[in-house]
């Protein structure tokens, strides 16, 4: 073998294939990004968002109507009856700490 043979390289038999992807994938980028900036996307976006929404908030309230249906049936307080209580034992706690205060008032009253 002559020099001239041992210090070629072979060629990349990817090479093309490389550019290729290269040159595609800057191709599809860019009307990729044209097509997402555009007000006809945004609005069909905007629209299949509410669509999504909708659905969830229909599932949600499916849920949460077989949930409470659930719980009745097994004799277990639902999420609303347990907020239900708690604030009526809030307002309790309150009616009670201004009762405390007037004894207060009325004990210090007596005194003088």
């Amino acid at each position: 073998m002559s020099e001239k043979e041992e210090h070629t390289t072979p060629p990349d038999p990817f090479e093309g294939m490389i550019k290729f992807y290269e040159t595609w994938s800057k191709a599809w980028s860019q009307s990729m990004s044209e097509a997402a900036s555009s007000e006809r996307f945004a609005e069909a976006m905007g629209k299949q968002m509410e669509t999504q929404m909708d659905s969830f908030a229909q599932v949600r309230k499916t849920f949460s109507e077989m949930m409470d249906a659930y719980l009745k049936e097994m004799n277990l307080a639902s999420r609303g009856e347990v907020t239900g209580l708690a604030e009526r034992l809030t307002s309790i706690e309150i009616k009670l700490d201004d009762l405390d205060a007037r004894l207060d008032e009325m004990l210090d009253l007596l005194k003088k």
